[in-house]
């Protein structure tokens, strides 16, 4: 069996484990379900994202296009098709809108660093080669094979992954307004992907002299953006709106 595949099937495993824990026995099946759907969504969005980002290779060998155990995934592309499903698989099993995306939410640590450990098996986001003897260097593969010293990469995205977002989660844990969890946590994994993307020094499409990691990066952070300000004005809206009723 393919590592990259069952480092990803541990972290899908947890994630669902995560869902599970926190719903009720009467809706478990529609959440898991819906989890399911969300993690089949991320598979398809990230082969679809990296046949787009090398379109130029896939016209001529359109064979190879549905090949995804011979490698070529995009986190963006996940990311973009776990968010499509979630919100389609929500809506298809009468689930809450919003407060599932709270709850879906608590899939992307152990998604994310299940990546982050996958890449650092098979040499994806590698960092920049280091002279011999430098102290804080790691001995790394690349894609190719090579095993150099080189900058920690993918070991310091999995370590601050699960101190940030784990953090961050432990603080949002009491969160009464609906959707602040999940805004919270995606501005959080984007401005991450954001950071690491400067680090990475594996070989990416670039448009405009940027990375396509880190142009996407910075979208989702974008939207992530908005996403917390539409929840942060909604409170203030409701409570403004309260308030002279309590008094």
């Amino acid at each position: 069996m393919n590592l990259f595949s069952l480092i990803l099937g541990v972290g899908g495993s947890i994630a669902l484990l995560r869902i599970a824990q926190h719903t009720s026995a009467e809706k478990r099946f529609r959440w898991l379900l819906a989890a399911v759907f969300s993690m089949a969504g991320a598979v398809i969005g990230a082969r679809l994202g990296f046949v787009a980002a090398y379109h130029d290779y896939f016209s001529t060998h359109p064979q190879e296009v549905y090949l995804i155990t011979s490698g070529g995934l995009s986190w963006p592309g996940a990311l973009s098709g776990a968010l499509l499903f979630a919100m389609l698989s929500l809506f298809v099993f009468r689930l809450p809108l919003v407060k599932g995306f709270d709850l879906l939410s608590r899939m992307l640590l152990p998604m994310a660093v299940a990546v982050w450990l996958g890449g650092w098996q098979a040499g994806i986001g590698f960092g920049q080669l280091l002279p011999a003897g430098t102290w804080w260097g790691m001995m790394l593969r690349d894609e190719s094979g090579l095993t150099a010293l080189r900058v920690p990469v993918q070991p310091v995205a999995v370590v601050s992954l699960l101190l940030i977002l784990g953090l961050i989660e432990w603080l949002i844990r009491g969160a009464k307004k609906d959707g602040l969890k999940a805004a919270v946590s995606f501005f959080v994994l984007s401005l991450h992907s954001l950071l690491f993307s400067f680090m990475r020094y594996d070989s990416v499409q670039s448009l405009y002299g940027f990375r396509l990691d880190t142009l996407a990066a910075i979208f989702f952070c974008v939207v992530a953006s908005l996403f917390l300000i539409i929840i942060l004005f909604k409170k203030k809206t409701i409570l403004s709106t309260n308030a002279p009723q309590s008094e």
